[in-house]
């Protein structure tokens, strides 16, 4: 830090006597007569009254061009236009024309769901998910009715492994 602060020198050396003799050393440069007559021809060639005729020649190059017909292009806006419109048919048109049959709930049949549903092997974990227990109460399962028939083939059919709790 404190060599930082203390710099005596600039670190920049000329010569002893550079600035008193360097007015008179750039005047013997240009006083000399070998220098300014190697300076004189400058290596390039103009081709005589270039200046004069150059502006004719690029007026003749430029008028001898004939015109090119101009073709104008379609504008984009109006396809937009155009595109806009279609697809707004189409939409109304697949509004309109879309009878598909709403599928009511009420309308399967419960066979077809027991079939689904054994088909998909789903566990009992799976099933009681699905459940809400704040919606289910002992009430909903005292009235049941099962017939005698019902119960021998469900006792015939059951996997006495499916009631194995792990």
């Amino acid at each position: 830090m404190k060599k930082e602060n203390n710099i005596k020198s600039s670190g920049f050396k000329t010569p002893d006597n550079y600035f008193e003799s360097i007015d008179d050393q750039i005047l013997e440069r240009l006083n000399d007569k070998e220098i300014i007559s190697a300076s004189e021809t400058t290596g390039f060639m103009v081709p005589k009254d270039y200046f004069d005729s150059v502006e004719t020649t690029i007026l003749e190059k430029l008028e001898s061009q004939p015109e090119t017909p101009v073709i104008a292009l379609k504008s984009r806006r109006t396809l937009y236009y155009v595109a806009g419109i279609a697809a707004s048919f189409v939409l109304l048109l697949s509004l309109f024309f879309n009878n598909e049959d709403k599928i009511n709930i009420n309308a399967i049949d419960t066979a077809s769901i027991e079939n689904y549903l054994f088909q998909e092997d789903y566990t009992n974990d799976d099933l009681a998910t699905l459940f809400i227990t704040d919606n289910i109460s002992e009430a909903d399962f005292i009235d049941i009715t099962i017939s005698d028939d019902t119960l021998n083939e469900y006792l015939e059919n059951a996997d006495t492994e499916d009631f194995i709790l792990d």
